[in-house]
């Protein structure tokens, strides 16, 4: 009996040995990486930093399809705040919504979260903009995450985009919609979201084990509005159906591209996971296909032209919580675009690759990422949400510890900026 209770205890021990070294070698090397140069001047010459006077602390922004106009999810009171340990002040400003068009930089931003259905209860993170049918592409549907006081939940509006006025339609709350953080709509009365923990505004001694641990306790949830619903009339709140997607650590941005019917998702203490979707008539039956890791704390995914993907993220967690317990510098920022695979046997790649800081602290096989922003926080530092959103190469970004909006003319080239040209063209004559 003696012998089995120690073969039993044996058994427990490799299995959660091999679940924590697994958990371990999947994390985001945050330790590893060289700090950020400063921003070269070919990029920042060709950069603008809008409205920073009226736009602080922008978490995150949708772009309408085929179009310049950016949804900009906001909030000036952001530092004051913070929902995973509960933390909400009285008193504070409401977070906002505005539309921008970046190819008038002149024209200041509209405010679309003034209606007051909405309430001083309102503290938006993630957003998406979906074009509604039947509008003739006049109107957007917009979906937002509200990590309100009170409770959290969805906020729905609809934005005529010829007279940039917003109407809020509905407020969604649900039991699987516990600590909404990122969001991508699927259509007008479909959307996904992540829940960043599973003890995200419940207890904040566990959600810190959660973090440490990495448990699978942030959750991907696919959720659905019946299309018709009497409360909306009045602003109300509706019924929704909720359906858990899956299950990782630390869930955060999301992207959905849907001629490849493909789900990303950001584990701010791993990588991006990556769902495909057989029937996008059903888009909840989503399955695991592949996972990245990122070497950096992913924040927010933004999925460009062509079905480009980009993730921005935490380089430095001490600097960004130091940034937002205080006002004052701001920490680096870094955005990645992801590379398909590559052979090999292609040793110029495997080169050009090597020689991007984003895969210095990653494994060969995981050399799959490509900077295409990275600043030392002295130019536009702590971009949470970037990436390419047009065909030309245009890059906008957003800090939800800064303020503005950036849009610069082209990214960094490859191989990246923290190698002279003469240096890139030894190191990889030496490589092959």
């Amino acid at each position: 009996m003696a012998r089995l209770n120690k073969l039993k205890l044996a058994t427990v021990l490799l299995t959660a040995s091999a679940y924590l070294y697994k958990s371990i070698t999947q994390r985001s090397p945050l330790y590893l990486l060289d700090r950020p140069p400063p921003l070269p001047a070919s990029i920042s010459s060709s950069c603008s930093k809008n409205f920073s006077e009226l736009l602080h602390n922008c978490e995150d922004f949708s772009i309408l399809p085929n179009t310049t106009l950016l949804f900009l999810s906001c909030d000036r009171s952001r530092r004051e705040w913070y929902h995973a340990f509960r933390a909400f002040p009285w008193g504070v400003a409401k977070g906002e919504i505005f539309l921008w068009d970046y190819s008038k930089p002149e024209v200041e931003p509209t405010l679309l979260s003034g209606a007051e259905s909405l309430g001083v209860d309102f503290h938006p993170l993630g957003i998406s903009a979906v074009p509604r049918e039947g509008s003739g592409g006049g109107e957007v549907r917009l979906f937002v995450t509200n990590q309100a006081k009170k409770e959290p939940r969805i906020e729905v509006l609809d934005v005529n985009l010829d007279t940039k006025t917003a109407r809020h339609k509905r407020s969604l709350t649900d039991a699987k919609i516990s600590s909404p953080n990122g969001i991508v709509g699927i259509d007008e009365n479909s959307f996904f979201i992540t829940n960043d923990g599973f003890f995200s505004r419940v207890w904040s001694t566990l959600l810190l084990f959660e973090v440490i641990l990495g448990a699978p306790g942030g959750q991907v949830v696919h959720v659905s509005v019946p299309p018709v619903a009497p409360a909306a009339a009045t602003g109300g709140k509706d019924s929704v159906n909720a359906y858990s997607v899956a299950w990782i650590s630390l869930a955060n941005g999301l992207a959905l591209d849907r001629v490849k019917q493909k789900l990303y998702i950001a584990s701010s203490t791993h990588g991006v996971y990556t769902y495909s979707i057989p029937d996008m008539e059903h888009p909840y039956l989503a399955v695991p296909e592949s996972f990245r890791r990122t070497p950096f704390a992913a924040d927010n995914i933004h999925l460009g032209p062509t079905g480009r993907l980009f993730v921005s993220g935490i380089y430095s967690l001490s600097d960004f919580a130091s940034s937002m317990l205080s006002q004052g510098p701001v920490p680096p920022a870094w955005t990645a675009e992801l590379l398909a695979g590559v052979d090999p046997s292609d040793r110029r790649e495997v080169a050009l690759r090597g020689l991007d800081p984003a895969n210095s602290p990653l494994r060969k096989e995981e050399w799959m990422w490509r900077s295409v922003y990275l600043d030392d926080g002295r130019f536009f530092g702590g971009v949470s949400t970037g990436g390419v959103v047009d065909m030309q190469g245009t890059f906008v970004g957003v800090s939800v510890v800064g303020e503005g909006v950036l849009v610069c003319k082209k990214v960094i080239g490859r191989p990246g900026v923290l190698v002279k040209k003469e240096e890139e063209e030894k190191k990889v004559k030496e490589e092959l």
